[in-house]
């Protein structure tokens, strides 16, 4: 049932995700090119922070761990570094780029 509430949630945002795009598509007045915006979401989207890495708690139960959810707070850290490391990308590159 959590499982099942954590999936239309992720689905959701999927969904909204997907709207906000083609809504900076529409205002893009050069459809072929990424504007600055757009570049950034893609990156956030693809950091994909992790609020409760689920796959991951499965195999460490499967696999007989005796703390399953340790790996949460870990997992925070990394995806939180991984986008601040891409957003702090993305601001470089589109200042090289100009």
């Amino acid at each position: 049932m959590l499982l099942q509430m954590f999936w239309d949630l992720e689905m959701q945002l999927h969904h909204y995700g997907i709207k906000a795009m083609k809504s900076m598509q529409e205002e893009n007045p050069d459809k072929k090119v990424l504007t600055n915006d757009m570049a950034t979401f893609i990156v956030l989207n693809t950091a994909s922070i992790q609020i409760i890495p689920t796959t991951v708690i499965a195999i460490r139960n499967s696999l007989g761990s005796e703390n399953p959810t340790a790996i949460i707070f870990p997992v925070w850290i990394a995806t939180i570094c991984a986008a601040i490391s891409g957003i702090i990308a993305t601001k470089v590159f589109i200042k090289l780029g100009k």
